[in-house]
């Protein structure tokens, strides 16, 4: 029972990502510096954790080239076309259509990799695509721009999740590639955020804060709780509590932020927690 408790207090606390990102952008900063600051405490925090628990810091050429090129096409685009996203639309909105990317995972692994189709992935794809369809029904005209950078998110990260099989850091560990990519990510986005002319130095102690929860609480300190939750309860079961991310952040919107939660929004929610259910369901059954 501790287990599965632990995990989701992983996941609920994931789900607070987009709230502190809201709270940051009322505070006038650009995407380009939430990214960078995010990912920038993040790789401080991942350095003492690897040093304490004494893993390795080695990786090879061609694994730091992957981690290089995955980490800002999966990882920093995804976070920086979801903060985009929060400029147009509500938190709980772009969480939930982000999170119908396993149909673009679904799309390249079955295209590009040839793995097999099932009913199970037929039936995410369709709930995801109902799910979508009901949930940009309720956006205005205006706000559609965020409609788009959500669903773009679903493509950035879907190349994060088959990085993470597919390519050659697949075989490090999870905190040391994440590591990696955060320093990669931190430093890039920096430079672009320069570049741009659009840095904010962190000088406002509620910013702190809010940036504190984003690297901390929602990256490092729910990831941990995560891998943990797999390793003692199994990817499945840890994958339906993760489920408590994206409906956190819709129920944290709609209670404190005054977000409108409308019929559309409730069953399009359910529709791409419905899509969840029925790739882990595609996966047990593979497995088997």
């Amino acid at each position: 029972m501790i287990n599965i408790l632990l995990v989701i207090i992983g996941s609920i606390a994931y789900g607070f990502i987009p709230i502190f990102t809201k709270n940051v952008i009322s505070y006038s900063y650009s995407s380009l510096s939430i990214v960078f600051y995010r990912y920038f405490i993040a790789s401080i925090a991942l350095f003492f954790i690897i040093i304490f628990t004494k893993k390795s810091f080695k990786v090879s050429k061609r694994q730091l080239l992957d981690l290089f090129i995955f980490s800002i096409l999966g990882l920093g685009l995804t976070y920086f076309l979801l903060s985009e996203s929060l400029f147009y639309i509500s938190a709980g909105l772009s969480n939930m259509i982000h999170f119908g990317y396993p149909i673009v995972v679904i799309l390249i692994m079955t295209t590009v990799y040839k793995e097999r189709l099932d009913k199970f992935k037929i039936l995410s794809s369709i709930s995801t695509i109902i799910g979508i369809i009901l949930l940009t029904t309720e956006v205005k005209i205006e706000s559609y721009l965020g409609v788009v950078y959500s669903l773009l998110t679903t493509i950035t990260y879907s190349i994060y999740i088959i990085s993470n099989k597919q390519s050659s850091f697949s075989t490090l560990d999870t905190i040391v590639s994440l590591f990696y990519m955060s320093i990669i990510i931190s430093i890039v986005f920096l430079l672009l955020a320069i570049y741009k002319n659009s840095f904010q130095l962190l000088n406002n102690i509620n910013v702190l804060y809010n940036f504190i929860g984003i690297s901390i609480l929602c990256t490092v300190f729910s990831l941990g709780l995560l891998l943990y939750g797999v390793k003692k309860l199994g990817s499945s079961l840890a994958s339906i509590l993760n489920m408590f991310e994206p409906t956190t952040t819709v129920l944290v919107s709609t209670l404190f932020y005054d977000e409108k939660l409308t019929i559309k929004i409730i069953f399009g929610s359910i529709f791409i927690l419905l899509s969840t259910i029925f790739i882990i369901l595609s996966n047990k059954y593979k497995v088997k």
